[in-house]
């Protein structure tokens, strides 16, 4: 390094501070790419060629999205190489890395740090080496990671070798954990993909009546993308061990998939535990699932989905998957391939039955065309059509035999004229449909067609005012007021069906047509203001009832009156209300409303209510306060007003430990128990959890380990 002379030393501060004066950077250098190195400090020095520049005392260099800070800095121009010390601190989209000496290029945003610290959502860390090989790429020599930001945190997870890949997955080999300063668990292998929230492992223990002591476990693993699942194994003492492998996958040609195992020779033990005597033999049988869901592209039109799924028998899912039995109870095998053409769109679908405690409808396969409303030429009538083929088996839950079949063919074409006379839109239409049957009940009537003709008309307009209304009372901001009344009656006739429904099998609602008579009348009312030039709609009312005329099959005059309501004024305010009014019997049949009011991340108040006539009549109250930043408690009721019972309990005490969220959850649900739960959450990863609990005279709600991947 040649030193400056006075003289021009002199001159060059003169200039500096003309530079600085201006607002401007020491140096800028421009990039090929189009990006500028500016870098500025307390003194700075050039070299005679100018490619290196030492600089001191509060040196920042910027190069795009990079910032780098330092007390002291070498940096070669033509390389982009800079060689940092003392209290350095780098900052990218990718995170920020803290050192003691570091040697980074800009150009390839890759370098080396050294007895560093550093931070990529959701992690914290600190290692001996840390070495930035990509712009999507840590590695960490001889450290840890962890979630929380103390300089001792609670837990870590230590290791030789960790690679992270910002906002994709962290991988490490060899993972001590440590709570503390204690070393609680060894992996040999720790892979968190960072695009999920869901755990890498997880351990549920527990007990429960019907299962005794229990633990649920589910080893997560990642290869790539395209191939990672799960591993589960659980052991439960009144029923043995069980496991399953889940797999979740995608391929560049043939799309992606699921598929999910799970399988327990059950040994249903009669004595309370395992090492007492059994007053009775332990009953042994299998009971397992398979499962298997793909989906993909054939090319840019054409998409097909596929599901398999094998039960054991007809209570499995909802003893070892409640969650799953709830949203499906009976899920079925079928294939569909959907192509949309020039005009309209085709499929193909495949149903077949694979668990014999089922009913289902086996179609193999069914085919079918819809068009939409489309314009005939030049004129205002539209054209519409739904075809489909079917051969069909009802195939009824064993043990009976008996297959109702038939090869069915129905289309469905209609004829519209949409117009406008003045204020009214007005679309008359009409109809005929056609379905063969290749079997019906009586054999005589064997190769029949079913025809059944309607017609009918919708008449609706709008009406609208607009208020010069402005307000932000009550945190409801209003920018002018505007009202839309949209009343609506629509007709339709339907002809009574040469082949009855009474004279064929039924397999699904195209073959419970019947004749029909009536008139719906319908009236919307809606309040909208503007809020950030987007127009909000704060208020929706729909009344909508059937007249039934002489000809319908049911009593005449009007119907069931329904009601809705959806108010939501602000984000801190909703309500939905719904109701059915009965008029032939002239009663109410059910209403039922939500609201939910919020406050902030203070508090939170909902009710909710369930009334039904012949049924129930329930309330519920969700309520969430927030003491301080560390204490919260939320509880949930369910009251049967009717019968005078509180059916549900439920109330959860919320800790934050920092990076780790504690909930002590107590439920009490009438018919089934009490149950007591200690979960604790790490909040980076809020699907990660540990937890126990223990039940009185209740069943868990299925397989933790068993939902997901």
């Amino acid at each position: 390094m040649k030193k400056n002379k006075p003289k021009k030393t002199a001159v060059f501060i003169f200039l500096a501070g003309i530079l600085l004066f201006l607002g401007k950077p020491l140096f800028s250098a421009e990039d090929t790419s189009g990006g500028q190195v500016e870098l500025n400090g307390d003194t700075v020095e050039y070299s005679i060629d100018g490619n290196k520049i030492n600089a001191k005392g509060n040196v920042v260099v910027i190069y795009n999205n990079a910032r780098l800070s330092c007390d002291e800095v070498e940096f070669l121009r033509n390389e982009k190489l800079a060689f940092a010390k003392g209290d350095v601190v780098l900052s990218t989209e990718g995170g920020t890395i803290k050192g003691r000496n570091i040697i980074f290029n800009f150009e390839s945003m890759t370098g080396e740090f050294y007895n560093a610290k550093f931070y990529s959502y959701p992690y914290y860390g600190e290692a001996r080496k840390v070495s930035r090989l990509a712009d999507k790429h840590l590695v960490l020599e001889n450290g840890y990671v962890t979630t929380s930001d103390y300089d001792d945190p609670g837990y870590r997870l230590r290791s030789r070798k960790i690679d992270i890949f910002p906002g994709e997955r962290m991988t490490a080999r060899g993972v001590k954990t440590i709570m503390g300063r204690v070393p609680v668990m060894y992996f040999p292998k720790v892979s968190q993909n960072l695009r999920d929230s869901k755990a890498g492992f997880s351990a549920v223990p527990g007990y429960d009546k019907e299962w005794g002591m229990f633990i649920l476990t589910k080893k997560r693993y990642f290869f790539n993308e395209g191939f990672k699942g799960a591993v589960r194994f659980d052991a439960r003492e009144k029923k043995d061990l069980a496991w399953g492998v889940d797999v979740d996958y995608k391929t560049p040609q043939t799309g992606e998939g699921l598929v999910r195992t799970y399988y327990m020779n059950e040994r249903s033990i009669t004595s309370n535990r395992f090492y007492q005597e059994r007053p009775s033999p332990t009953i042994e049988r299998e009971r397992f699932k398979a499962e298997w869901r793909h989906k993909w592209k054939l090319d840019e039109k054409t998409s097909a989905i596929m599901q398999y799924y094998k039960i054991s028998d007809a209570t499995f899912l909802k003893d070892y998957f409640e969650r799953h039995y709830q949203s499906d109870s009976s899920p079925n095998t079928y294939f569909l391939l959907t192509r949309p053409l020039p005009q309209g769109l085709a499929s193909l679908r495949v149903d077949s039955k694979v668990n014999r405690f089922n009913s289902e409808v086996e179609r193999l396969p069914e085919l079918r065309y819809d068009l939409p409303d489309y314009k005939i030429a030049s004129s205002n009538f539209y054209y519409k059509n739904t075809s489909i083929y079917s051969n069909l088996v009802n195939r009824l839950a064993s043990p009976t035999e008996v297959r109702p079949e038939t090869r069915r063919f129905d289309t469905d074409n209609e004829i519209a004229y949409p117009f406008k006379f003045s204020f009214l839109e007005f679309r008359p239409y009409v109809a005929e449909r056609y379905t063969y049957y290749s079997r019906t009940l009586n054999p005589e009537d064997y190769n029949s067609v079913r025809s059944i003709f309607r017609t009918g008309s919708s008449l609706s307009t709008k009406f609208y005012r607009i208020y010069d209304v402005y307000s932000e009372n009550l945190g409801i901001e209003i920018n002018r007021l505007r009202h839309i009344v949209t009343p609506s009656v629509s007709y339709q006739y339907i002809h009574e069906p040469t082949l009855s429904s009474n004279q064929i099998d039924y397999f699904d609602e195209i073959d419970s047509k019947t004749r029909g008579h009536a008139v719906t009348f319908a009236l919307e009312n809606k309040l909208q203001t503007k809020r950030n030039e987007q127009t909000v709609e704060l208020l929706r009312v729909l009344t909508s009832s059937p007249f039934n005329l002489k000809e319908n099959p049911g009593a005449g005059s009007f119907q069931n009156i329904t009601n809705e309501i959806d108010f939501k004024p602000n984000d801190l305010f909703t309500f939905y209300f719904d109701s059915l009014y009965d008029s032939q019997r002239d009663h109410l049949s059910t209403a039922n409303f939500d609201m939910y009011i919020n406050g902030k991340d203070k508090w939170s108040i909902g009710v909710g209510k369930r009334w039904d006539r012949d049924v129930d009549d329930q309330i519920t109250t969700n309520v969430f306060y927030r003491f301080n930043p560390k204490w919260a408690v939320k509880a949930y009721q369910r009251y049967d007003l009717k019968n005078g019972i509180l059916k549900e309990q439920d109330y959860v005490l919320t800790r934050d430990l920092h990076s780790w969220e504690m909930n002590i959850d107590f439920n009490q649900t009438r018919g089934e128990g009490s149950e007591i739960l200690l979960l604790f959450t790490l909040k980076g990863f809020p699907d990660i959890g540990i937890e126990a609990g223990s039940s009185f005279n209740r069943k868990k709600a299925g397989s933790q380990s068993g939902e997901g991947i």
